[in-house]
């Protein structure tokens, strides 16, 4: 009876004590991911502009590899300042590197959802299902990473 008392408590007290972290613990992981996924896709995007023959498709193909570039810098900012605050022990430099990480999110949420719906209008109607397959991937990308800078 006492140690099935102080299991219960142990895991009562595990239990408060995650509730209690901050939610950005771990999160550095997933813009991991993100940084990782847009250097996948401006690769392959530059792949498949080589390749390409029509002016549209260049077209398309040169912004899918721009912006997954910029989006892979953005993604590798946030996962920088999160795995410093994760890091992190004294309750002043988090407090620090927390309006850092919130001025950063910030200024990228406020343009997501337009870079979205371009990127998205410009593949919907492509031709060329590698093109538009690639375009798909970018765009559900950028709304994974807009959720997780939300989420943040």
């Amino acid at each position: 009876m006492r140690t099935q008392l102080s299991s219960s408590c142990a895991l009562c007290c595990l239990a408060m004590l995650l509730a209690a972290a901050p939610p950005v613990l771990g999160a550095s992981k997933h813009f991991r991911a993100s940084y990782e996924h847009f250097n996948e896709y401006a690769t392959k995007a530059a792949d498949l502009y080589f390749k390409a023959s029509k002016a549209g498709e260049k077209n398309i193909l040169s912004h899918l590899t721009a912006v997954s570039a910029i989006y892979a810098e953005k993604a590798y900012v946030i996962l920088n300042l999160a795995d410093v605050l994760e890091h992190m022990a004294a309750k002043r430099d988090r407090a620090y590197v927390t309006a850092r990480l919130d001025d950063v999110r910030k200024v990228i949420l406020a343009g997501i959802p337009q870079d979205i719906k371009l990127l998205a209008d410009l593949v919907e109607n492509q031709e060329n299902e590698q093109v538009r397959s690639l375009g798909t991937q970018v765009v559900n990308e950028m709304r994974v990473f807009e959720r997780n800078t939300e989420n943040q």
